[in-house]
């Protein structure tokens, strides 16, 4: 198993900082304080010696899954509240760490049931299991499918949602505005220097529609983010062709954007039918603008899930995809090499592998099949096993050496996890 650096530790330090601010609040509001603690424990191991999804090799690792959080809400009179969530969870901005991070922090207006604003540090509500991301034992996956879930730059944003709300006969309909700021830490990985993180400050503004019944919750939401580097990293629009003789030539970066745009669109249902069956699919676009070294992607999943009594076995197939200019510069920086008579070879050569590598390529698709168990009804047991298929690559592959990087091969995952919320 991978080392871990003092998780329980972090996590002591932050339930300590949760507790007191609980502390505080009931100082100033007795009695209308309330408070919970969620976790999850998970381990997961592959057939493979590189790393996928940043964590998981054959050697095992629990730094994938595992998390553990408190949240504190205080409600100051009818109209006004407030809401602290922090948690302990694998760092995203070094390897081998773990950080402390508030999750929500912000302050809620309700002047009658059907507006509420909030300010604050907030989750955006792109998915449909945005509001409950980290709380495992509120979803019967496993994992929340990779291949939807890691279409956005940034999950939480500070900055000001305002929602109105409508009754529907026996349903809600829900329309969100957002507008806010994250800095973001992104994590660029190539074969021959390894991981290297960077931060950005991106800004996100959105509009979600979200339709929910006692069977059916729809989401529809349109995002648009603008990012700009806010470390060492630039910004290249494109990649030009330079020939050195007939069938000879190599790539070099052109053109600095400033910034780059996404429009996110994103689609979800989650649906319950007779007989105790769910069936659940979501569909993100994003497409890229100012820059050919973007995520321009198309990713999504369905999923069916049978209930039964304690148990919930499902099974789910996903995919993601780079599309536009970015799969055809990705191919083409991944053929592009000098014989090694060449003078300077080595050198051009690593440089079209680093170019390859810093495209966010994606062209995979997985399988699914796992199980929960509801040991109690705030606690559950889960266990799956994933096959994924990266076609002609993936950033979320560490590919090692210098080689070709990994492409055309399966990776199968075990995962077992704990998860739970008081």
């Amino acid at each position: 198993m991978k080392k871990i650096k003092h998780p329980w530790r972090s996590a002591a330090t932050a339930l300590l900082a949760v507790a007191s601010a609980g502390t505080t609040a009931t100082a100033h509001a007795q009695e209308k304080m309330s408070y919970s603690l969620f976790g999850t424990v998970g381990a997961a191991v592959s057939n493979r010696d590189y790393a996928y999804q940043r964590h998981i090799d054959s050697n095992g690792t629990l730094e994938r899954d595992s998390v553990l959080g408190g949240q504190v809400d205080v409600q100051f009179t009818p109209e006004w509240s407030a809401t602290l969530q922090a948690k302990v969870a694998p760092s995203i901005k070094r390897e081998n760490r773990w950080d402390i991070t508030p999750s929500w922090a912000f302050v809620s207006w309700r002047p009658n049931n059907d507006w509420l604003l909030r300010a604050g540090k907030l989750r955006i509500p792109l998915y449909l299991a945005s509001e409950n991301l980290d709380v495992g034992q509120s979803y019967d996956f496993a994992r929340l499918p990779t291949d939807m879930y890691s279409i956005s730059p940034t999950s939480d944003v500070i900055g000001l949602f305002i929602t109105r709300s409508w009754a529907v006969g026996d349903a809600d309909l829900s329309v969100d505005a957002y507008s806010g700021q994250a800095r973001i830490w992104n994590r660029f990985y190539t074969r021959d220097t390894g991981a290297k993180y960077d931060v950005f400050k991106t800004k996100v503004s959105g509009l979600v529609l979200t339709w929910r019944a006692d069977e059916t919750m729809l989401r529809l939401g349109l995002h648009h983010a603008d990012t700009e580097p806010r470390g060492s990293t630039v910004f290249y629009e494109t990649a030009v062709y330079n020939p050195m003789g007939p069938g000879l030539g190599y790539y070099t970066p052109s053109g600095i954007a400033p910034k780059i745009v996404n429009d996110i669109v994103t689609v979800g249902v989650d649906q319950k039918l007779p007989g105790n069956w769910r069936v659940m699919g979501e569909l993100g676009r994003s497409f890229q603008h100012k820059t050919d070294f973007g995520q321009n992607t198309l990713g999504g999943y369905v999923a069916v899930l049978k209930n039964m009594d304690r148990w919930t076995p499902y099974v789910y197939a996903s995919s993601l995809k780079s599309l536009g200019a970015p799969e055809r510069l990705h191919e083409a920086l991944t053929q592009s090499s000098v014989p090694a008579y060449i003078p300077g070879a080595d050198i051009i050569n690593a440089g079209q592998r680093q170019l390859a590598d810093g495209v966010p390529f994606y062209d995979q698709h997985s399988l699914a099949l796992g199980t929960s168990f509801a040991l109690t009804p705030r606690s559950k047991l889960k266990a799956e096993w994933l096959r994924t298929w990266v076609d002609k690559g993936s950033i979320m592959v560490d590919s090692q050496g210098t080689g070709q990087a990994v492409h055309d091969e399966t990776i199968d995952v075990l995962s077992l996890s704990y998860s739970f919320a008081f």
